[in-house]
């Protein structure tokens, strides 16, 4: 193994590097390794040049060994022995590997202003570690490759099957951009859908991401049932639904965003009255 050339993008030498370091991947973490060349560098070339990445889960570096030709890279990587391996293997001034957990690391240790936020987003935690690259001040643009269901989810529109909690935070604080999708065959191994590449932006908004994110997580609890159901425990109304003429029989998915706005604006307003 000693002798071989480390190489991310062929799938013998990566099953013998596993093999021979007795790593497991995980699926709940969504240890699925892009070994697509072409693909690391149509996602690597889409990044601007002069940006200073945080990438989130590099693995065993299919997009770092790209990157850190042109740019600075603090690569988070929660895995251990992944990590070692990747230390052991790229010697580079632009590389700052870091072991942990980026949903629960500190930004504020990396000495930079503003970092470029690039990541392969495992389905677990997509919908969490898009919330703190709106929460984070030093995140502003990125690159990230999700699975393709989830973008539409956040790309759908009040009405369709996809529309939800996500689609409506979409809608309010983030600008997106599909750039390409991407096969399940070029992971290994192999998941069970395809994905998509997407370029995503910071927009400034007026609400609280958070408190807004749990409004609507309420909201949405019940989907299937008469929006009413949903808003009796946010002390909303039959009547502030006729002023917004919301029918209360209408379920979750068929509010427009402006809309579910305009019915945070009143809960907060109501909540504020009542303190």
């Amino acid at each position: 193994m000693e002798n071989k050339i480390f190489c991310p993008y062929s799938v013998s030498f990566l099953k013998s590097l596993l093999r021979e370091k007795n790593i497991f991947l995980s699926k709940s973490r969504g240890q699925n390794f892009l070994i697509d060349r072409n693909i690391a560098q149509k996602i690597v070339s889409s990044i601007p040049e002069n940006e200073t990445i945080l990438e989130v889960g590099p693995g065993l570096g299919a997009l770092t060994f790209l990157l850190i030709e042109n740019h600075r890279v603090y690569a988070v990587e929660i895995d251990k022995k992944i990590y070692t391996e990747l230390k052991n293997h790229i010697e580079n001034k632009n590389l700052i590997l870091i072991n942990g957990d980026f949903l629960k690391f500190n930004l504020s240790k990396i000495p930079e202003k503003r970092l470029y936020f690039v990541s392969n987003l495992p389905y677990s935690i997509s919908g969490e570690a898009l919330k703190k690259f709106i929460d984070e001040e030093m995140l502003n643009e990125g690159i990230l490759m999700l699975q393709k269901e989830f973008v539409e989810k956040m790309l759908a529109t009040f009405s369709t099957e996809n529309y939800c909690v996500m689609s409506i935070i979409t809608y309010f604080f983030l600008e997106i951009e599909k750039l390409f999708d991407v096969s399940k065959n070029c992971f290994f191994p192999a998941p069970e859908v395809d994905s998509t590449v997407i370029r995503i932006k910071k927009k400034k908004s007026r609400y609280n991401h958070k408190e807004f994110g749990n409004f609507l997580k309420k909201a949405f609890s019940q989907r299937r049932k008469k929006i009413l159901n949903n808003l009796k425990n946010l002390n909303i109304s039959p009547e502030v639904l006729e002023k917004l003429e919301i029918p209360a029989s209408t379920r979750p998915e068929n509010i427009h965003p402006e809309k579910w706005a305009i019915l945070f604006e009143y809960y907060q307003a109501h909540k504020s009255q009542e303190e």
